[in-house]
């Protein structure tokens, strides 16, 4: 049975795009800097170059095998079913701790405004409906996810409007001392 494909590339570029946006963005940037304090620039950067090769070698088997199934489909076609099975799995695993991660992330935010909010009920309340949306079908699924990016793409936008004008050389003193 072939998967139907539903998703136009203003859709799959918005789903890749919110991804990235959200985690990249709004979570991980905290958690980096506790760690690597100011030289998170650089590490961002490093990790900016590492991921070329990987999205090229993905553009050139999609475009190779323009079929439904990503990575699953791949490994099945360049080294077995066996491979492919556990790519395919991987796959999921990797879905799946992600969203955990955006989940309880949206939890935490919503906590900041909210205070008596608890993370954890939230986050799962969230998965609900987001699950609920995706047994809506992929078209919608998509469509919805454009108009999340939009507003992603706002508050990045008013934030690094409003980040311009704090920019301070004292922000990154001791660039190097967090390790």
């Amino acid at each position: 049975m072939a998967l139907k494909k539903e998703l136009g590339l203003l859709d799959v570029y918005a789903i890749a795009m919110g991804t990235t946006i959200s985690g990249g963005f709004f979570l991980l940037p905290g958690l980096a800097y506790a760690v690597a304090g100011p030289a998170v620039i650089i590490s961002y950067l490093v990790a900016a170059v590492l991921v070329v090769p990987a999205m090229f070698s993905m553009v050139e088997l999609t475009t190779a095998m323009p079929r439904a199934g990503g990575a699953y489909y791949f490994l099945d076609r360049a080294m077995g079913p066996l491979m492919g099975s556990i790519g395919g799995l991987g796959t999921y695993v990797v879905l799946v701790l992600k969203t955990a991660f955006a989940l309880i992330g949206i939890g935490a935010y919503l906590s900041l405004f909210f205070p008596d909010l608890p993370i954890i009920p939230v986050a799962l309340v969230l998965a609900l409906a987001f699950g609920g949306l995706n047994l809506a079908g992929a078209k919608k699924t998509g469509s919805f996810q454009v108009i999340l990016v939009v507003i992603l793409l706002i508050i990045v936008a008013w934030f690094m409007g409003d980040g311009l004008f704090s920019i301070r050389a004292s922000h990154f003193g001791a660039f190097f001392d967090a390790g």
